[in-house]
Order: C-alpha cells, then sequence, then structure tokens
C-alpha cells in the first residue's frame, strides 16, 4: 500500500464496520469497541506509511490533508458519535425520543455554528486558505481553533481536524433525521404512511428546493420562537405539514448557492415579483373603481 493510496483499504475498513455495527450477538459497547480498534489499527498503518515516504510537494500534502485523511478523522469520529449517541438513547414514547434527537441535531447545528467560517469554507471548496488549514506546521491565529484537540503534529493538521468533524456531524446528522422518519410512521388502513402524510391538508406541487429557501429564509429571519427555532425544527415542520421530503438542510443549501442560471434566491424572488405585481393590479383596480364613482357624481 502506497502512500496516498489507502483509497481500497479504507473501503474495504468501511464496509468490515458496517458489517461489524450490525451484529446482533455483540452488546453495543463490544461492538464499538472493535470498530473503535480497527480504525486505530487502520491509522497506524497510514500514518507509517505516510511518515516514512515525504510528500513530493506542498500540493500533494494538502492534497493528503484536505480531501484523504479527513474521511479517516470522520469515520473515527461519527462511530465514536455514533456510540454516544445509542448509549444515552432513551426509552418509551416516540415523543421522548424525539425531544432527545432534537436536542442531539441543535447540538450539531450549534457545532456548525460555532465553525461557521470554516464550516462554509468546507462547504464551498474553497482553497485560498490551503496552505494555512492543510500544511503541518502552519499556524491559523483562531482563537476557536484552540479548542480543537491536540493533534499529532507530524500527521495532522488544524484543517484535516475540522473537515473530518464537519463531514462526520453531516453523516450524524443524516442518520438522525431517518432515525426521526421511522419514529414518524404510522399505520393507516392497514398500510404504514408517515404521520405527515396524514396530517397533509394541501398537495404542495412546486419544486422541494423552493421550501427548501423559504425554510433557510424563516430561519435566518428568526421567524418561530422568537428566533429560537432550529433549521431542522423547521424543515421537519414543512415536511410534517406538507407532507413532502426535503432532505438533509446543508446538502440541499449547496444546491442553492451553486445556482448559475437562477438567482440564488430565485424563490423568494419570484413571490417579491408576483407580490408586487398584484399589488399595483390591486392598487390599479381602485383607481378605476374611484375614477368611475367620481364620474357617477
Amino acid at each position: 500500500m502506497r502512500k496516498n493510496n489507502f483509497k481500497q483499504a479504507f473501503r474495504d475498513l468501511q464496509n468490515g464496520l458496517k458489517v461489524l455495527a450490525g451484529r446482533s450477538d455483540l452488546s453495543l459497547a463490544e461492538k464499538f469497541s472493535s470498530i473503535l480498534e480497527q480504525i486505530t489499527e487502520f491509522f497506524s498503518r497510514v500514518r507509517v506509511q505516510v511518515l516514512s515516504i515525504p510528500f513530493d510537494n506542498d500540493l500533494e500534502e494538502i492534497y493528503f490533508f484536505k480531501f484523504e485523511k479527513p474521511e479517516y478523522t470522520a469515520l473515527k469520529i461519527y462511530y465514536a458519535a455514533l456510540f454516544s449517541l445509542l448509549n444515552r438513547k432513551p426509552e418509551g414514547h416516540r415523543k421522548r425520543i424525539r425531544r432527545f434527537y432534537l436536542r442531539e441535531l441543535d447540538y450539531i447545528s450549534a457545532c456548525f455554528k460555532r465553525y461557521r467560517f470554516y464550516y462554509e469554507y468546507y462547504r464551498s471548496g474553497a482553497t485560498d486558505l490551503d496552505e494555512l488549514l492543510f500544511l503541518r506546521g502552519s499556524l491559523v491565529a483562531s482563537p476557536v481553533l484552540l479548542e480543537l484537540p491536540e493533534a499529532d503534529p507530524d500527521f495532522s493538521t488544524c484543517g484535516e481536524h475540522l473537515f473530518g468533524m464537519f463531514s462526520a456531524y453531516e453523516a450524524l446528522q443524516e442518520y438522525i433525521l431517518e432515525e426521526m422518519k421511522a419514529l414518524e410512521k404510522v399505520t393507516v388502513g392497514g398500510a404504514i404512511v408517515s404521520s405527515g402524510a396524514v396530517r397533509k391538508y394541501f398537495e404542495y406541487t412546486g419544486e422541494m428546493i423552493n421550501m427548501v429557501e423559504l425554510a433557510y429564509g424563516l430561519w435566518m429571519s428568526g421567524q418561530f420562537n422568537n428566533g429560537k427555532a432550529s433549521l431542522v425544527e423547521i424543515f421537519r415542520w414543512l415536511e410534517e405539514t406538507l407532507g413532502i421530503e426535503l432532505g438533509v438542510p446543508s446538502n440541499r443549501f449547496r444546491e442553492i448557492k451553486r445556482r448559475k442560471r437562477l438567482s440564488r434566491t430565485h424563490f423568494m424572488d419570484l413571490c417579491r415579483s408576483e407580490l408586487l405585481a398584484y399589488m399595483d393590479n390591486e392598487h390599479a383596480l381602485e383607481g378605476k373603481r374611484m375614477g368611475a364613482v367620481d364620474v357617477g357624481s
């Protein structure tokens, strides 16, 4: 296995961990202890290879610590967080479990907000800070980065750990959302449907991305619970109310940011223009009515 060429070994590790996580003959602690052991052993092999064969240039080092190593770091963070989640998950009524999941989603959302600048850098695909974030020995003068765990200076960078954490939390967020969807399953006439579908009063026939744009607008402008409602809660409310599936907020937000032909606020721009046209039309009609009254007088 050569330096910077660990992809197949990593895929094999991922597949093996999925099988291990699904074993019913092991306790939760036994499964995750074995999982973290395998991840640690993989990290050790990669570290030896990276340190024994120097990178050819800075671009090669940046690529490894920006794209490859964060995948490995994300796997470790994800399984550690998943074990904590499952270990703390309450028993009982689904409403109690749902509240627990919502608190976890709030924690993830708070983490993204705390590292908002770097999270936006991670999502945008920008490259202007790569030399500071993904070359070993680089120092980034940012107080928020001092909160990160002490890193192995020979085998990590501050940006690599952040990107791994973001990827892991996005995966955990997706896992929780899928579990919450499963909680909402109810039986109607012998068929299993989502409770959101049962409560649907209108059939939404517009584009789903429009509701994503609306959700972000409602969240950023603080329209619910005095601005304390989380983005995930607003997403779930729209899904349950309209009987639709919007997916993971951060993934859908990327679609909006990548718009080229349309405005990035296409839906809100459309609502604004249609509302203004309606107001102008109403104003014109009122003017005609007033003119008719004056003539009749």
